[in-house]
């Protein structure tokens, strides 16, 4: 199999893209109020550091940035940072958070890296250091290239594979919605055949992590809901369904998943 084989097979998926904002709209509050990584205790951080991937001359850009909280923990280790998200919402809070921590070597974009032209936006080989934390930006052949295409030095992408969501699944299973796209068990095959198939050699480390995720009523529905919305349209009945669903599982009027993944994290130099 060559690239071009591999792009249609791994591509972007039909979906609705006001719902993907709609739904990480909706969690910036609780992502934002996450304690923020430190290079003591993150396994990512501390990789980019034993790989001398940061210097005080590095440039970096963070794709699908979130609240901007390795951004802003890179800033300090390098020259700039960049970061994107297709959430409004994250930006703002990435902007609050860096301007609080006094960081001043980031800036922040809201835009959609699926559709971003790097060469309009001068982001072609224009970084020292690309990273792509736990994002769903990268999930097709385009936009994993992008991040090669963007660096000038390292890549490092991380995705939650071999995930278990038991709460999402049965949401999904209600309204006859087979496919997971939460683990990206698939996504990391695909990526490490392009790159060896460009004489390329990416390394991996995996971490096994447990998550306790807890929304109140009202944010579980606008959560679930939204995320069944990214892959296909649901009625009115279905919405009501999830939302029984979701208001019999509930206790003290908080709704709970608890997740199982290992985190992969490929990286590589271009």
């Amino acid at each position: 199999m060559n690239i071009e084989e591999i792009k249609p097979r791994w591509n972007l998926r039909e979906n609705n893209k006001q719902a993907s904002i709609d739904m990480w709209d909706s969690m910036a509050q609780s992502f934002h109020e996450q304690s923020s990584p430190t290079f003591d205790e993150n396994g990512f951080l501390q990789l980019l550091l034993s790989e001398n991937m940061l210097d005080p001359e590095t440039g970096v850009l963070d794709v699908g940035c979130g609240t901007g909280s390795y951004a802003c923990a890179i800033a300090g280790k390098c020259e700039k940072v960049t970061g994107v998200d297709l959430s409004s919402k994250m930006i703002d809070f990435a902007v609050q958070k860096a301007k609080k921590q006094a960081v001043n070597n980031v800036e922040f974009y809201c835009m959609d890296w699926h559709q971003t032209d790097l060469k309009e936006n001068g982001f072609e080989k224009s970084f020292d250091l690309v990273i792509a934390h736990m994002t769903p930006a990268v999930q097709s052949a385009d936009t994993f290239l992008k991040l090669s295409q963007a660096s000038r030095g390292w890549c490092v992408l991380s995705k939650p594979t071999r995930r278990t969501d038991p709460v999402s699944d049965e949401v999904k299973r209600l309204v006859g919605i087979a496919e997971k796209r939460e683990s990206s068990d698939t996504d990391i095959l695909y990526a490490f055949e392009l790159l060896w198939l460009q004489g390329l050699q990416p390394q991996f480390r995996y971490e096994r992590q447990h998550w306790n995720m807890e929304k109140t009523i009202d944010q579980a529905c606008l959560l679930y809901i939204n995320r069944v919305k990214t892959y296909r349209d649901i009625t009115t009945e279905e919405e009501e369904r999830i939302k029984s669903y979701l208001r019999s599982i509930a206790q003290n009027g908080m709704v709970r998943e608890e997740v199982d993944t290992t985190i992969t994290t490929m990286y590589w130099q271009v």
